[in-house]
């Protein structure tokens, strides 16, 4: 999803092609679409103490809800500590496959879960984003979302009829830096979240993660 992996690399390998351009963008949304609540997936409720446990390369791992402090969240994705907002759009980003990465900070949360959520819904959002730690750097990025529709989809916690969603996203930086992530995943609102999780990514690699339980948090 961030630039981090890209920004390691150029301490290897100086990339010499000119950064593009992400033109500034707004959300974009059908204005009749999503109107049917069958058809529809409204923003969750989401309480720290909330747990997901989901099977990622045959092992089973915690996605937790640390702490809520206003808008924004403290999450373990997997043992990962990301701040996202309300709805688990990152805005600090540590790498999903790289314990040891520096944090990246966005002016804005990534985009990957566009609430209300309906069949044919498109987004854009773009950003800026700056990797801190040892070696720092600048950068744009930019999310182009759709929810694809409904589908059924088997994960070990059973059947789920849930929203298949894609997101890409684009990270640009100076010195001709540049990456592109993948993400698939399917949301359910019976357990407020993705049942299904595919991230794939240039320079950090695959990463999917598949429900096992859901704990919601106590009281």
């Amino acid at each position: 999803m961030w630039p981090f992996a890209a920004c390691l690399a150029m301490t290897f390998a100086a990339c010499s092609a000119p950064a593009p351009q992400v033109a500034p963008s707004a959300t974009i949304a059908s204005p009749t679409a999503g109107t049917d609540a069958e058809n529809s997936i409204a923003p969750p409720s989401l309480h720290s103490g909330d747990v997901w446990v989901d099977r990622i390369q045959g092992t089973d791992r915690e996605f937790r809800i640390e702490a809520v402090h206003g808008g924004t969240m403290d999450v373990s994705y997997w043992g990962i500590e990301q701040v996202t907002d309300l709805n688990l759009n990152i805005i600090v980003y540590r790498s999903l496959t790289e314990s040891s990465s520096e944090p990246s900070v966005s002016s804005k949360p990534g985009m990957w879960f566009e609430f209300p959520l309906y069949p044919g819904k498109t987004w854009v959002n773009d950003f800026e984003w700056e990797m801190q730690g040892a070696a720092p750097a600048k950068g744009q990025g930019e999310d182009k979302g759709r929810a694809i529709g409904w589908e059924d989809v088997q994960v070990p916690a059973g059947t789920f009829h849930a929203m298949k969603v894609e997101v890409v996203s684009r990270f640009f930086g100076k010195g001709g830096m540049a990456d592109e992530a993948t993400l698939d995943f399917w949301y359910s609102p019976k357990v407020n979240r993705f049942v299904k999780f595919d991230y794939r990514s240039f320079y950090e690699g695959e990463l999917v993660a598949e429900l096992v339980r859901y704990q919601p948090a106590s009281g």
